[in-house]
């Protein structure tokens, strides 16, 4: 099922796809590929959640899809972003720059294969859940919380830290480095 084709340049021209996903609901496609360090899409923050502005539960507002920003303000995920799924291999991170989200490519992404991102990295104790994402390195449980993840793969992860991520946590991550020494 296509659900929607994503434009993220000037260009007019679709980049991504979501559509159904064999890792779990729908997920984005890469509709050409994507080169390292790319900018994949600009994530929209536009849809803040607070008391003036609830979830209303129409067109998919759903309290799985809020996004918890380092200012404290919680935003609603939009399409497509709100359909990247989960890998304990992930191709792709979150960048910010002066208040502005953007998805950016890890690796190199061929046409056609699905944008993932490791939930655990930029978060500290959220959700836990089963991990199904298949990669021969799964983890096979789930917490989005970047320090529970083991010593090597957060030291492997530090280049794709959100500056924001890095600079709150600045103290727990001198330690990890400094025991590594």
């Amino acid at each position: 099922m296509l659900v929607c084709v994503c434009s993220v340049d000037d260009s007019r021209r679709p980049r991504l796809v979501v559509a159904d996903s064999p890792i779990q609901g729908l997920g984005v496609f890469a509709l050409e590929a994507i080169a390292r360090g790319t900018v994949i899409l600009h994530v929209d923050d536009s849809r803040v959640v607070d008391e003036k502005h609830p979830l209303n539960g129409h067109d998919g507002e759903l309290a799985i899809h809020r996004d918890f920003l380092p200012d404290g303000t919680v935003t609603l995920m939009r399409s497509p972003e709100r359909h990247i799924n989960h890998s304990c291999e992930p191709n792709a991170y979150i960048y910010s720059a002066n208040r502005k989200r953007f998805l950016l490519a890890k690796r190199v992404i061929a046409a056609g294969e699905e944008i993932f991102m490791d939930y655990a990295l930029n978060a500290v104790d959220g959700d836990e859940w089963e991990c199904r994402c298949g990669v021969p390195a799964c983890r096979g449980y789930h917490k989005c919380d970047f320090f529970a993840l083991a010593p090597q793969l957060q030291r492997e992860y530090l280049p794709y830290l959100d500056p924001w991520f890095a600079e709150v946590h600045a103290e727990r991550i001198q330690r990890l480095l400094a025991e590594s020494v």
